[in-house]
């Protein structure tokens, strides 16, 4: 589960230039955590000073090796009229993990996020090979290692005031663990995330290929039959790098893969979980197991938003050739943000 956000960034940059200026870490102050003989890299950002700040907002993004930010460099030829020489116009395109639009992130939280393991935050190109410690780390109780450390760092350093964290995709599945941990945090946003294990929701889309029509019964009997063989081969061999199961690892899978209901139930401090119900990544349906289990329990500290259009990103998909992609991530924020403030 993967969040990657594409921008244009909207100025013309020579081939020297693009080899050797920083675009985005320098908006950041990057902090590194040595613990246990390895090394936590994490990055804030903020808008006006800090001392203002009512309080933090960590995010943790989902799956993947990628950087925080990733430029490509791409070259267009533009011709305005049938007499005027082509001229040639290079710009970057930024793949981003961070959803948040930077410029207008409330200027009352410090904003931080973490890197994975040996993960640069800014990357030019696609050259870049993703190292094998990546991969040997790549499991959700490393993440919850890494959250968990940032979370007492910057409540011990650097702003002793409201800790807010905010899972996504994968990120939620952090965040309901951490959550289980870690008392310094005051609210939990839980974005986009299912409340069974993750091969529940791949049984799920299977299903719903049927209801639509796309499938027989007999054919999803099959894929499904299909899809526990390969889970079983994920635990008979558990600590493989080399096999693969959707492009991660077996021992990806085998230790990363609960359900997070079971850690939101043991979690006390206010939950807001929301999803959109376009979502094709997570089945709303795994979702609402969340609040069916929270009512069963007679627990009250859950909120629980439904944004009826929205897609596993937040954004508004295009229903024709001639609509474009609409980001609505900042919409979503506002909302969580002003529920902290009550909550």
């Amino acid at each position: 589960m993967r969040l990657i956000l594409s921008v244009l960034l909207c100025f013309i940059l020579t081939a020297q230039g693009f080899s050797q200026k920083k675009y985005f870490e320098n908006k950041f102050k990057h902090y590194s955590i040595i613990k246990n003989k390895d090394t936590i890299n994490f990055h804030t950002y903020a808008n006006g000073d800090l001392s203002s700040k009512k309080g933090v907002l960590l995010y943790l993004h989902g799956s993947g090796s990628d950087p925080m930010y990733r430029l490509i460099k791409q070259a267009d030829t533009i011709k305005t009229s049938e007499n005027e020489t082509p001229e040639i116009k290079t710009y970057f395109v930024v793949n981003r993990i961070i959803p948040i639009d930077l410029e207008s992130f409330s200027e009352d939280y410090l904003l931080a996020v973490i890197s994975k393991k040996n993960i640069p935050f800014e990357l030019f190109g696609n050259d870049f090979e993703v190292p094998k410690s990546f991969y040997e780390n790549d499991n959700l109780d490393y993440r919850v290692w890494q959250a968990n450390e940032v979370v007492n760092y910057i409540t011990a350093n650097i702003l002793k005031k409201k800790m807010i964290v905010m899972g996504h995709s994968e990120g939620t599945e952090v965040v309901a663990k951490l959550g289980t941990i870690n008392d310094k945090i005051s609210n939990i946003g839980y974005f986009a995330g299912g409340g069974n294990a993750q091969y529940y929701d791949f049984v799920l889309d299977i299903r719903k290929y049927v209801q639509r029509g796309e499938m027989t019964e007999e054919e999803a009997i099959e894929e499904i039959e299909k899809l526990f063989n390969e889970v079983k081969d994920v635990y008979r061999y558990p600590n493989s790098l080399d096999k693969k199961f959707l492009g991660h690892s077996y021992k990806k899978w085998s230790s990363s893969v609960e359900p997070s209901i079971d850690n939101l139930l043991k979690i006390d401090i206010p939950i807001y979980v929301a999803h959109g119900a376009k979502d094709k990544a997570v089945p709303i349906e795994s979702a609402y197991l969340i609040p069916v289990e929270f009512i069963r329990k007679k627990k009250n500290n859950l909120t629980f938003k439904v944004y009826p259009n929205l897609d596993h990103s937040f954004g508004l998909a295009p229903s024709s050739e001639k609509e474009y992609y609409v980001e609505k991530w900042n919409l979503v924020l506002k909302d969580f943000l002003e529920w902290c403030e009550k909550n």
